[in-house]
């Protein structure tokens, strides 16, 4: 190894066999830690001949035909990690990880609140969707190893349509992000529960709204959103829902299974406006006298 560079070209094979048999705890780790700014150098020197001809037991020559195939990989890799949408991850100036944030929150005596915000992160990439799954995807470890059967924890996803149901990559090596989905489905019955915010039920999976126990409905005009709290909540029938395009500003209805029917509500205005209105056209378009 070199400057956290492991060599392979004419290098013998069994010490590294070795190593990664005793290691394979931590090489299999998906969290495991690694340097990833060096990653593309590692894969390139991934890129040799499966034995050298004079000696089966050492590795051969670089493979420059590999190292061609893999150009374009490494200028994506390289791409990622200069990239502003990322620099969070990468080259944040931020000492403590977001991981180790969140266990000390879960560990505290009675945890609040801890809100995570994904505002400063660009949209290139799809980094926003990536990071959120990857948060969701430490919440679920956590949930499994049992850390919330004493102390139960609602992770609350706002603009959840921008979060489930999502892919990365090509068509042919897509990921699917859907550390929520499966939060949804299963995170209950280890004490991680999920909530859901979205202006368009219509983009959250049937799949998803269908675990979904409360829903608290505010005015939907679009008859596709009306469809699919419909199938969502087998209670309700279309006449109990007709109502809900004519809920006025703050009027919500609940439904569940604990509503034998919707129960109309008026939320309070919060003490905090949110900044949620559109740009004023009159006064910004208004011609000013010469």
């Amino acid at each position: 190894m070199e400057k956290g560079i492991i060599k392979k070209s004419f290098q013998p094979k069994k010490p590294y066999n070795r190593l990664v048999f005793h290691f394979s705890d931590r090489v299999q780790d998906p969290r495991g830690e690694f340097e990833v700014k060096k990653l593309p150098l590692q894969l390139a020197e991934e890129c040799v001949f499966d034995s050298n001809n004079n000696d089966p037991n050492t590795w051969g020559k670089r493979s420059d035909q590999d190292i061609g195939y893999c150009s374009a990989l490494f200028s994506r890799i390289n791409n990622i990690l200069r990239t502003k949408s990322f620099k969070c991850v990468f080259d944040s100036a931020e000492k403590t990880p977001l991981a180790s944030k969140i266990d000390s929150f879960c560990s505290e005596e009675k945890p609040r609140l801890l809100r995570i915000c994904l505002s400063g992160i660009e949209h290139e990439f799809k980094a926003r969707e990536i990071i959120a799954n990857a948060i969701g995807r430490h919440l679920l470890g956590k949930a499994r190893a049992g850390d919330f059967r004493d102390k139960p924890i609602i992770v609350i996803v706002d603009e959840a349509h921008n979060f489930l149901g999502r892919q990365v990559g090509s068509e042919d090596h897509q990921t699917r992000l859907d550390a929520f989905e499966i939060i949804a489905k299963e995170g209950r019955k280890y004490g991680l529960s999920i909530c859901l915010a979205t202006q368009r039920p219509r983009d959250i999976t049937e799949g998803v709204l269908s675990q979904m126990g409360t829903l608290i409905v505010h005015r939907l005009t679009n008859e596709q959103d009306r469809q699919v709290v419909e199938r969502a909540c087998g209670e309700i029938d279309r006449a109990a829902s007709a109502f809900l395009p004519n809920l006025r500003p703050g009027e919500a209805a609940i439904i569940g299974v604990d509503f034998p029917i919707p129960l109309t509500i008026q939320i309070q205005k919060p003490i905090t406006k949110p900044q949620s209105e559109g740009p004023n056209y009159q006064k910004k378009w208004a011609i000013k006298p010469s």
